[in-house]
């Protein structure tokens, strides 16, 4: 082990036995047994929507129960160029923990909702096994890129974060060198779905060097929220060109349809 990451290890070894951070919930911080899943406490794990039962078969945003559709709204209308998308929980229900996690330097969240991420991907592998679909097979995981100023500025991306976590539960190759945002798209939370996807348009490259590196690879991109999924589509848009097989995602977060329980 290096000596700078040696003492990374030491020093957040300390930290965590003066400060547990799983001693309090994520969502509500009320004070918690360490052995609660991903951090939370037994409240608000159940009052989240967790995404194991209907969601759309391309994106993978929670469905209603009572909704015969199989597509989401944004899905149905077609342009989707990812494959599949996973995610585990409604966005509406987790809306402290991706801004704790994002804008409260709350790194270490990314530990627990890279379980989450790792547990809802044993569920789809167990679920769909007797499909003839299956689980689509991944080749190399790749987080969603920051502006290289924004994430400077920030100390982190939480896409990396995740991702890299991830990619060791899987054990499964990672790159968060490969694929970069060349212009910072600004917030888009307030923009329409064709706002963002023109917002969102050549936004991403394959870093100077890399091209090629996916070439004929089965990518998984992780992010940490999915809303109309232009950000995720244009991704997939840059590596197809770059010559990947295939492009899926896996998010913490996922807006419902807009016809559904809520909309992110």
């Amino acid at each position: 082990m290096k000596p700078k990451e040696f003492v990374k290890k030491t020093v957040r070894g300390a930290l965590d036995l003066l400060y547990p951070p799983s001693l309090y919930c994520m969502a509500c911080g009320n004070l918690i047994d360490i052995s609660r899943p991903y951090a939370l406490c037994d409240a608000c794990r159940e009052r989240f929507g967790w995404a194991n039962d209907r969601t759309c078969a391309k994106c993978g945003k929670p469905l209603r129960g009572d909704d015969p559709r199989t597509l989401c709204v944004d899905c149905a209308d077609g342009g989707r160029l990812f494959e599949r998308g996973y995610s585990c929980v409604e966005y509406a229900d987790c809306r402290a923990v991706i801004h704790g996690f994002k804008y409260g330097g709350r790194a270490y969240y990314g530990e627990y909702i890279a379980l989450a991420m790792y547990d809802r991907l044993l569920y789809e592998t167990f679920a769909r096994a007797e499909t003839a679909a299956g689980f689509p097979a991944i080749d190399l995981l790749l987080p969603v890129p920051m502006y290289k100023k924004k994430e400077k500025k920030r100390g982190y991306n939480q896409a990396d974060i995740m991702g890299g976590l991830l990619a060791e539960l899987l054990a499964l190759p990672y790159d968060n060198k490969l694929l970069e945002r060349v212009r910072d798209t600004g917030v888009m939370s307030s923009l329409s779905a064709e706002e963002r996807g023109a917002n969102v348009k050549n936004a991403f490259a394959p870093a100077r060097g890399r091209e090629g590196a996916a070439r004929g690879l089965r990518v998984m991109l992780v992010d940490d929220i999915f809303t109309t999924g232009s950000t995720i589509n244009a991704c997939a848009e840059t590596l197809l060109s770059d010559g990947a097989a295939s492009v899926s995602f896996i998010v913490f977060a996922a807006g419902a349809d807009v016809g559904g329980l809520m909309t992110a």
